[in-house]
Formats: C-alpha cells, structure tokens, sequence
C-alpha cells in the first residue's frame, strides 16, 4: 500500500465520497452509520475542517443558512485576536441533510453533537481515522489517509480548479499568514516556475 499521500485526486474524493453506499454494515443502526459517515466525509471536506472542527460539530448550534447559502459556523481559535464567529461555507442542500439526519437519529436525544459516540459525548479522533480507512478500503484507493486528508485535498482542489487563487484559499482554509498556506500545500517555487512556463508557452507571451 501506498505511503501518506498528501492528498487526494478529485477522482479519488469521489470514489471515497460514495463508499458508505458500498460499504457492508453489520452492527447497530446501519441506516444511520451510513449516512453518519457519509457527513462526516462530506462536511469535513466541503468545509476544509480540522477533524476537530468537524467533531465539535453540534446541530443547530454551528450551523445557518440563508437564501442563497449554508454555512458551518466556528468559534474563535483561542491562540487568533478574532472575537466574532466565523462562517465557513458548506452550502445551503448539506446543513439541511445535516438537519434531516439529526431529526431522524437525535431528536429525541440527549446530544446535539451530529458526530458522536453514542454516549453523547463527540466521536474521538481515532474513531474517525478508524472510519475514513475503512471507507478507504472500500474505495480501493491506495494511500494512507490521515485526519487531514480531506482539508489538505479540499484546498488543492479550490487552488487547482483555477477559480480560487492562493489569498483566496488562505481565507477559506483560516490560515493569518500567506505562507503558512503554502507550506500546506507544499507549494515550491519551482512549481510555480513551472506554471508560469506553461502559461508563456501556451498564450505566447
């Protein structure tokens, strides 16, 4: 097996985003596992969340809507100066799913946590890494995925896609320095070199 990849292709993404449909579930609620790991996938990578964003999560406390979008909502970081929420955009259909599932499965709970370990307390760390490898199992993709995985792949994706540009991804991903984006995604400056190149080549310039 393929050795800590830094992130996934879109292909690989899709692949990993529709193995809870293929993958075999045998004990408990397997109605709800299935559609628990498919948000877990679905709102870390959509949101660019740390894994401990994502399993802070509490429904509806993090989350909001308005006509035209959806969004995760996070408290401050502690080590920033920021004092205000910040929204973190995941679109309008994914907090609605979010909210159908927490109807279906918690409303009648004692846990507002949309990732628990049915104590209702959050799920843990290790459980979610447990869960994204079996789906990486199912989708046969052969890389060792880590808790960031989905965050890293998710920013590469928006850069690479042409319609983000660097500062862009900086804001979405929370970084305060530039760099520190870069060094995320291990951008060099000879593949920036090697982008600029291509560009001259193609447009002539």
């Amino acid at each position: 097996m393929g050795y800590a990849k830094e992130w996934l292709t879109i292909e690989e993404w899709r692949k990993l985003r529709e193995a809870p449909s293929k993958k075999e579930y045998k004990r408990g609620n397997t109605d709800m596992k299935q559609w628990r790991d498919e948000l877990l996938l679905k709102v870390t990578y959509r949101g660019g969340l740390r894994i401990n964003e994502a399993l802070d999560l509490q429904y509806p406390y993090n989350f909001q809507s308005d006509e035209e979008n959806g969004y995760i909502v996070l408290d401050p970081e502690e080590e920033t100066k920021k004092t205000e929420r910040e929204l973190q955009p995941v679109g309008k259909e994914l907090v609605r799913e979010v909210s159908r599932f927490m109807s279906a499965y918690y409303q009648d709970s004692n846990t507002n946590f949309v990732f628990n370990n049915g104590q209702g307390s959050s799920m843990t760390r290790q459980r979610a890494y447990q869960i994204i490898n079996e789906l990486r199992d199912v989708a046969s993709i052969d890389k060792k995925l880590g808790t960031h995985t989905l965050r890293r792949s998710r920013a590469k994706h928006l850069l690479d896609s042409g319609k983000m540009n660097l500062p862009d991804v900086q804001d979405f991903l929370r970084h305060t320095r530039i760099t520190t984006t870069e060094q995320y995604l291990k951008i060099s400056k000879k593949g920036l070199a090697d982008k600029a190149a291509s560009v001259d080549d193609e447009l002539n310039l």
